[in-house]
């Protein structure tokens, strides 16, 4: 039996309460200042959370926070420690998919606890899927929780996420912009799955391959050449991972625009490549690499209704 499916229900993440411990941990890349692991922290300690660090989490190689032996220690730590209750990953930027030979699936499935971050992180949630089965937040990480420039928006939904004991509801819209194109009509209900576009190809023919089967594929990426994003979507479909999905919600994506005119942009290239497919798809949700990120419970039941430009959450996506 495949985990994550209609059958299988995912088990839920416990639920944040003042005076509980998360750890933060460094899987990808490292802070630039010193102080976006501090502000990190203190945003944390304001939600009425203890904070424990890993023994690496201050560590550096390169673009990466340390080798790849320590990053995945302390990311095991974090897992199976019992007094930790919650797992907030650093940042994204790169390094996880050099993680995956290495990842413990035991660590995964011992203790069902939320794991968050977003971008590289992807990777993390295809692991937390695949072996633990548990939900988790593609979500901001610490340096977001505690960045100034991180919206009420994007910080409420993650605390709403962690905390709330209410049916998690809707995902967006934008505040600031609430159009959401929609691209294929329709409406459907799966669990969600997803993240970064070009994580999830890097995990294609890998032990962490994306099963979108009875999903709604969430899907954001950084800005890119054209071609490029072109070239991830393009292997995505080829790879046959929508095959079986249920919808496929866009996110933020863009491409960078060279000032000529005979481009497509990332909207053209999901015309193109995910439109034909046929399964509801919207386009402008405030996933990702943007001002506002909402939270997206990954393995959490929820409604896509293309017509209408929505996406909402049915369920808690804590337990007790």
């Amino acid at each position: 039996m495949t985990k994550g499916r209609d059958d299988d229900a995912p088990r839920k993440p416990r639920r944040l309460r003042p005076g509980d411990t998360v750890g933060i941990c460094a899987p990808a890349s490292s802070w630039e200042n010193r102080s976006e692991l501090l502000r990190g922290v203190a945003g944390l300690e304001a939600w009425g959370l203890r904070v424990r660090l890993g023994d690496h989490v201050n560590d550096r190689h390169g673009y990466m926070a340390g080798r790849d032996a320590d990053r995945a220690a302390d990311l095991h730590a974090m897992l199976r420690d019992p007094e930790v209750k919650a797992v907030v990953c650093l940042r994204g930027g790169y390094g996880t998919p050099r993680l995956i030979r290495l990842l413990d699936e035991a660590a995964f499935a011992a203790d069902p606890k939320a794991l968050c971050g977003y971008s590289d992180l992807t990777t993390l949630h295809l692991a937390q899927q695949r072996w633990g089965n548990v939900i988790s937040f593609y979500s901001n990480g610490a340096t977001g929780v505690g960045d100034a420039e991180t919206t009420p928006f994007s910080k409420d939904h993650l605390r709403r996420a962690l905390f709330s004991d209410e049916p998690f509801g809707p995902i967006g819209p934008n505040p600031d912009d609430p159009y959401v194109r929609t691209v294929v009509g329709g409406r459907t209900s799966g669990r969600l799955s997803g993240g970064c576009a070009g994580l999830l190809a890097s995990a294609i023919g890998t032990r962490l391959q994306p099963d979108f089967r009875g999903r709604i594929v969430v899907l954001e990426e950084i800005e890119l050449e054209g071609y490029v994003l072109d070239g991830i979507l393009t292997h995505l479909r080829n790879a046959g991972l929508f095959e079986g999905a249920r919808g496929i919600v866009i996110g933020d994506i863009k491409t960078k625009w060279s000032g000529g005119i005979a481009e497509l942009s990332a909207e053209d290239m999901v015309e193109d490549i995910l439109a034909p497919l046929g399964l509801p798809l919207i386009f402008g949700l405030p996933i990702g690499h943007n001002k506002h990120h909402a939270t997206v419970p990954f393995g959490a039941l929820a409604t896509l209704d293309a017509d209408a430009g929505t996406l909402v959450v049915e369920e808690v996506v804590t337990s007790d």
